[in-house]
């Protein structure tokens, strides 16, 4: 048969070849447009394009549509691929498919799709801390073995047992030793990706179910090479162990100090240069040439070289911030494309009693890892609802088991039929774990402490004033260090009763995806010197406070990474582990100097923990860093502003803690309500039911404690009284205006208990109000003091008050 591309084949008389002319055919490229009569479905460029904007747009309206039910993005992509592809767009109009997918554009979508996954494989590497996982994958090892033995077994001795009479299927495609291995796989990049987009990242299941799957995959590796290679010939096995072993050397001897060098000569705290960047992203390229060359699957290649690389700043996270976006919205669409476009379920036509059969053994043995993960689960004194949650992110699929089964099929191992029964199942599987995660968990500890058993909430109030008194400063940069320290000093340590400080230097986790909180010891100073350099400086800050404090501060300084969204979960676990009384954070009011969203986030991440706090909180306004008074010889003024209620009895109760500070004078301005001529008030203000009274009668006994500390034989006045009659809500902030002295630092409670002050009044008028209350807000603003006065907004523990309250009511079992 005559091929329409050949010319002419004509003999050339002066050197005696067989000369063949192809024609130019100009469909490979791009088109000249449709004034010269091209039609542009006839070219390869316009279709390409076409192809992926039809993709993304498919996929957005998907995830538009699918979100009430908490569809992943990732489904949504799969899915709009699918019907892009034969199963709908080619059972529609043939004729359409063949336009969208032509035989001389194919070519283009492979390489298209093999590149984005190359990069998607690297990104993904280079977000991973292996060495940190696996060090917490010894304490959980047992949800990491046994559930992936448990569920292989169950699978691989189904599928073997399975004969489909009559089916086109083989039956070698349906055995041991081409399903169990892929299918009952828990990817860390798959399950790392997820927490990310399910908001678990630094939750401690979380953290469980990384270190679980970096141990599963470890076995599904070591099963799938003992699978593949007892069918290779001993010649051919050696001839691959070699060039695997001489591509690592390579990473490992070059690439990786090659690396260094560039970490070395960036300056720390600034991005890398954007010649090392260029280079550093043509490396997935070369590394999976490299590999393919040396007969190892492409994928292998980047997925080393982003192990290799130093996670977090300067190199993972230049990388990412330059890369990621266009990678996951403009390349992974094309692979999602070369999916659907490989997936043919009408295919199955005749077959769907087999491939169902096949899709119930798979479930199942999804199922029989959960059930595995809710028996293991009390060992580790945790819930088995919080092992059944464990056991479904252990069950999500992802990117890595899709491109299993394109190499599988590839290589003749499943074809396109059983290729289309495991996309199925991905889809499946995951868009039933995802929700139902989602529904089960909500955030809370799961490994339960004697601490989260106590039978009162931990406050300032109840202190002994005789026991060490704990600390959690959390800084997010330097500049809070000196306001953080002089509130420590504050506090008046003691020999009696000294302060053990967890200081926390919280940092966005940024190039990495395993979060972690670490303590800074003499062992990791240096590596994290490297990677974090201003955590150095901040220990260096608590480290000078703690040898020339006026009394015994013992410091203890943590590093904690993590998501803004979750950064909260990992420090108040730290505090309620270590009996914290005080929890203090910095709040960002208006600082320029700060981007608008991490400026958003920031504040995000204070009302989290002002929603999920165990013990006392303070938020700290320090706008102009002016909060100092380190030295014991200094004069120290404290204004505590008191209405009433639970939280302004700790502001009060810190104060007191505060008097017995040598030059520390505090003023108690107390709020009084006269009487209105109803039974329900009385001289003091608002009497309601028994509640209120036992409120009012605590707030009365703290004051009595304030002045009772009033010594009348010294000449140095410390305590200062001063009740202040007020109407309601306006006038209370009217009397705040007028009371401007100078204050190194004012101290107020977030809520108040008061019958007429009634903050749902004020509160659409002010800016700051759901995190630092009306007064609050009022005094870390620009009208009282000018803004210049340090506020510190105390609140009583919520989230230990409130799960008091319904174990009161028996809502909650612990």
């Amino acid at each position: 048969m005559k091929d329409s591309s050949i010319a002419a084949v004509f003999n050339d008389t002066r050197t005696g070849r067989l000369v063949v002319c192809l024609k130019n055919d100009r469909t490979a490229v791009g088109s000249l447009g449709v004034w010269v009569g091209d039609n542009p479905f006839d070219f390869v460029m316009p279709i390409t394009l076409c192809q992926v904007i039809l993709l993304v747009l498919l996929s957005k309206g998907l995830h538009y549509i699918l979100r009430p039910i908490h569809t992943p993005k990732f489904i949504c992509s799969i899915i709009a691929g699918v019907l892009l592809g034969p199963t709908c767009l080619g059972n529609i109009n043939e004729l359409m498919l063949g336009a969208m997918f032509p035989q001389k554009q194919s070519l283009v979508l492979n390489t298209l799709a093999k590149i984005g996954t190359i990069y998607c494989v690297f990104l993904t590497t280079l977000k991973m801390d292996v060495t940190t996982t696996l060090k917490a994958a010894k304490r959980c090892w047992q949800f990491g073995v046994f559930p992936f033995f448990a569920s292989f077994f169950v699978t691989a001795t189904l599928l073997s047992s399975y004969s489909p009479n009559g089916a086109d299927i083989h039956r070698k495609q349906l055995s041991l030793y081409n399903f169990p291995n892929v299918f009952t796989l828990s990817s860390f990049a798959v399950i790392s990706e997820s927490l990310l987009e399910l908001n678990l990242m630094a939750t401690e299941l979380g953290q469980i179910a990384l270190s679980s799957a970096m141990i599963s995959e470890l076995l599904q590796w070591i099963t799938m090479e003992l699978q593949f290679n007892t069918n290779l010939s001993i010649d051919f096995f050696l001839v691959f162990l070699t060039g695997a072993c001489g591509f690592g050397v390579l990473c490992l001897l070059i690439v990786k100090p090659l690396v260094n060098i560039v970490v070395e000569r960036t300056l720390p705290g600034k991005p890398m240069k954007e010649a090392y960047a260029v280079l550093i992203l043509l490396g997935p390229l070369v590394m999976a040439a490299i590999s393919d060359s040396f007969g190892i699957f492409f994928v292998m290649g980047p997925l080393l070289y982003g192990f290799v690389l130093p996670n977090g700043p300067p190199v993972a996270t230049t990388i990412i911030e330059r890369s990621e976006l266009i990678v996951s919205e403009f390349f992974m669409p094309f692979f999602f494309l070369f999916v659907g476009k490989r997936t043919k379920l009408t295919g199955i036509h005749g077959h769907w009693k087999v491939a169902l059969t096949v899709q119930a053994i798979l479930f199942l043995g999804c199922v029989v890892k959960v059930i595995a993960c809710a028996i293991i689960s009390p060992t580790y004194k945790i819930k088995p609802k919080h092992g059944v949650v464990l056991g479904l992110i252990l069950n999500v699929k992802g990117i890595v088991e899709l491109i299993f089964y394109s190499r599988m099929n590839k290589l003749g191992v499943i074809d396109t039929e059983v290729y289309s029964v495991a996309v199925m199942y991905v889809v499946m599987i995951t868009s039933l774990c995802i929700p139902l995660i989602k529904t089960l968990y909500r955030h809370r500890r799961v490994c339960i402490t004697p601490s989260i058993q106590e039978g009162r909430v931990r406050t300032i109030q109840n202190f002994n004033g005789n026991t060490e008194f704990n600390i959690v400063p959390c800084v997010h940069t330097d500049q809070h260090v000196r306001s953080m320290i002089a509130l420590i000093e504050a506090c008046n340590p003691t020999t009696e009763s000294p302060i053990k400080v967890y200081a926390v230097h919280l940092i966005e986790l940024f190039g990495k995806s395993t979060p972690f909180l670490l303590p800074m010891t003499r062992s990791n100073r240096k590596t994290f010197s490297v990677n974090y350099p201003n955590t150095t400086h901040i220990l260096r800050a608590y480290e000078n406070y703690t040898n020339n404090s006026s009394g015994p501060v013992n410091v203890r300084p943590y590093i904690n990474v993590a998501p803004y969204r979750n950064m909260h979960e990992a420090v108040c676990n730290l505090a309620e582990d270590n009996s914290v009384h005080l929890l203090l954070i910095p709040f960002h009011l208006n600082d320029q100097s700060l981007a608008s969203h991490v400026a958003i986030s920031m504040r995000e991440l204070n009302a989290n923990f002002v929603a999920n706090s165990w013990g006392t909180l303070g938020i700290l306004v320090d706008r102009f860093s002016v909060l100092s008074g380190s030295s014991s010889n200094l004069s120290f003024h404290v204004g505590v502003f008191f209405i009433g209620g639970k939280d302004d009895r700790e502001a009060l109760a810190l104060g007191i803690r505060m008097l017995e500070r040598a030059n520390t004078r505090v003023t108690l301005f107390r709020f009084v309500f006269p009487t209105k001529g109803d039974s329900r008030f009385g001289i003091y203000g608002f009497v309601g039911n028994e509640e209120d009274t036992l409120e009012r009668t605590l707030d009365e006994s703290l004051i009595d404690e304030f002045t009772a500390k009033n010594d009348y034989s010294s000449d140095v006045i410390k305590v200062v009284y001063h009740p202040v009659v007020v109407e309601d809500c306006i006038q209370v902030l009217e009397a705040i205006r007028g009371m401007e002295s100078d204050y190194d630092l004012v101290m107020v409670g977030k809520r108040h208990s008061m019958g007429d002050f009634r903050e749902e009044e004020m509160s659409t008028f002010m800016d700051n109000s759901d995190q630092l209350g009306i007064v609050g807000d009022m005094l870390a603003s620009s009208e009282f003091c000018h803004g210049k006065a340090p506020v510190l907004v105390m609140q009583c523990g919520e989230r230990r008050v409130k799960q008091l309250e319904k174990l009161r009511h028996g809502h909650v079992s612990l």
